[in-house]
């Protein structure tokens, strides 16, 4: 860090007043869902230096100093200074200097993936409320969320995502957005679900890159690069690494050069472009060196090994295999979990002729297959209880708004129960709400309130649009004279599964009509709803599959669409007006 010191040296030395070192204070701190603007480190450091500090300006800066190192992973250095700070006797417990300390030691412990990181959560939100300290509070909260045993199940994790988000959705600031969806991306990730995670990611980059500086305008985007790759839409992934390379070009610092260059080499790999591969792998060395990073050395050296696979290089690959025979190379879990690396490590014994490890290889990669195979389906059922859970938040909140006075009742009669240990009363009333709201058949909204819901959307933000679409299954009457009415049921469901698996926790899905769905999205992008509505009914199509009740019987569907800018008003004309053009085309078929 001398570097750091003699930068820090060039600035003026001369003392500060009380009010320019609090000035300093307030122009180097950032909310603790953000990173600070990285030019400022020289200014801090200097005024660290000041003799004239008082304890709480210096341990002020210190708390500061800590949010530079984490954002530029020094994450054992954040870790000396913070511990050294929060141990002091003296500090006070209820500054924002202590509870952000406490919160960035588990943010600390979190990017460790060290169980260690709920107990500072933990006591960081007990410091913090959303009237004090109000970002540490939204920051420790999706933490514990995320991972702290108080919510282990997921499905009611992300139930509880969505929620803080249509909290936030009216009054907060893009930046506690963008951390709000990003959070919500990594549950997503977490589970797979690789898409969804990367729709998430790409909602955080895009409320970001409006007010971020330096390297913060590029941290959502690479996540979603990862998940877009991680869930094949490599195209995608390409077109927003150039977008990635753009905003990198002033940037350009050690980290997001890494980055850059590994989602390319990743690119290239997964098209089996060997020669741009070849030609961007010194570059990939130089950013691995930069940072240092012992993974990247690894990513580096399986991709440089790809290179000599694919050449048939036999005494490339032997050097390749030889170097995990040192028990200090062991392959970390996030590459020995990687089914392209489990794939290439196959090829490897192939290519060598060695039958024996490429039967142990084809084991493991065979057991891991069927691993992700099981954790996918165990997933879709998460995100569809997810769904559930968010949907009776959402119903909560509207009997709230519209009753308030029967609520203060209905809250007062639960405060009875709690205190009498009646926890169950709560649960049931949870239950029938949603009861009360959803199709028997499908487990979807019912279609009065997902029309009340709709009818209530605030007007999109500027640039986006609301998106309403009713699909009808135009041969539902086929269906059911070759089925028979008991069993059409199962066709219901199978339609309303798929739609529940593919929406997100804020859209809203419901039975509108016999043969009927709705579906509406609220501030997506205009040029996105229609084509996003006709994946929908592509995949009602192959809701049956081979083997369902169904049998050789196809489901056909057609699909109405309205699209406005604005807050949708005579909503139940516009349905009109959908169910009409539903039944005209009907009677074109």
């Amino acid at each position: 860090m001398y570097w750091l010191v003699v930068l820090g040296l060039l600035l003026p030395v001369s003392a500060f007043d009380n009010d320019d070192i609090d000035a300093v204070i307030e122009k180097v701190r950032a909310p603790s869902y953000d990173c600070p603007n990285d030019s400022l480190f020289p200014e801090l450091e200097a005024t660290l230096n000041q003799e004239s500090l008082t304890t709480t300006q210096r341990n002020a800066l210190i708390s500061a100093k800590g949010q530079f190192l984490i954002c530029r992973g020094d994450f054992e250095s954040a870790l000396t200074l913070l511990g050294d700070l929060v141990d002091q006797p003296d500090i006070d417990k209820a500054s924002y200097t202590y509870v952000s300390a406490i919160n960035q030691i588990g943010f600390i412990y979190d990017a460790q993936e060290n169980p260690t990181r709920c107990q500072y959560y933990r006591q960081a939100r007990s410091l913090s409320s959303p009237e004090k300290h109000s970002d540490i509070y939204m920051s420790s909260s999706l933490g514990m969320i995320s991972y702290c045993s108080e919510y282990d199940d997921v499905s009611e994790r992300l139930g509880k995502m969505f929620s803080i988000l249509e909290r936030f959705y009216e009054d907060g600031s893009p930046a506690e957005l963008a951390h709000i969806h990003n959070s919500i991306g990594l549950l997503y990730g977490g589970l797979g679900q690789h898409g969804l995670a990367a729709e998430q990611f790409l909602k955080a980059h895009d409320m970001g890159v409006q007010f971020y500086e330096g390297s913060n305008k590029l941290s959502m985007l690479i996540s979603a690069i990862v998940s877009l790759q991680s869930s094949g839409q490599n195209e995608e992934a390409y077109r927003r690494i150039q977008e990635y390379a753009a905003l990198n070009a002033t940037i350009n610092t050690p980290l997001t050069n890494y980055f850059y260059y590994n989602s390319l080499v990743y690119y290239y790999r997964k098209n089996r472009d060997f020669e741009n591969l070849e030609k961007t792998l010194p570059d990939f060395k130089a950013a691995v060196s930069a940072v240092s990073s012992s993974f990247g050395t690894l990513i580096y050296k399986w991709h440089e090994a790809e290179i000599c696979l694919h050449n048939g290089n036999l005494v490339c690959l032997v050097d390749y295999v030889q170097q995990f025979k040192d028990e200090k190379n062991t392959i970390p879990p996030r590459l020995a979990t990687n089914l392209d690396y489990l794939s290439f490590n196959l090829a490897i014994y192939l290519a060598l002729g060695d039958v024996e490890k490429a039967r142990v290889a084809n084991d493991v990669f065979a057991m891991e297959a069927e691993r992700k195979r099981i954790k996918q389906q165990d997933s879709a059922r998460v995100l569809s209880a997810a769904n559930l859970y968010n949907r009776i938040y959402g119903l909560e909140a509207e009997v709230e708004a519209e009753q308030q006075a029967r609520q203060r009742i209905l809250w007062a009669l639960l405060a009875v129960f709690i205190i009498t240990g009646s926890l169950a009363t709560y649960f049931l009333r949870r239950k029938f709400l949603a009861a009360k709201a959803i199709d028997p058949v499908t487990q979807l909204l019912n279609s009065e309130v997902a029309i009340s819901r709709i009818g209530k959307l605030s007007a999109p933000d500027k640039g986006r649009a609301i998106g309403i679409a009713v699909f009808d299954i135009s041969n539902f009457r086929e269906i059911t004279r070759y089925l028979g009415p008991s069993k059409t049921n199962s066709v219901l469901k199978a339609i309303a599964r798929t739609l529940q698996n593919n929406i997100r926790g804020s859209d809203i899905l419901g039975r509108f009509g016999t043969e009927q769905f709705i579906m509406c999205l609220h501030n997506v992008e205009e040029s996105s709803a229609r084509p996003y509505f006709e994946r929908m009914r592509t995949a009602i199509a192959q809701a049956l599959e081979e083997g369902d009740t169904a049998g050789s019987i196809k489901v056909e569907s057609t699909v109405s669409i309205f699209i406005t800018n604005e807050k949708i008003t005579g909503l139940h004309d516009i349905l009109d007006d959908m169910a009409t053009s539903i039944g005209l085309n009907h009677r074109s078929q």
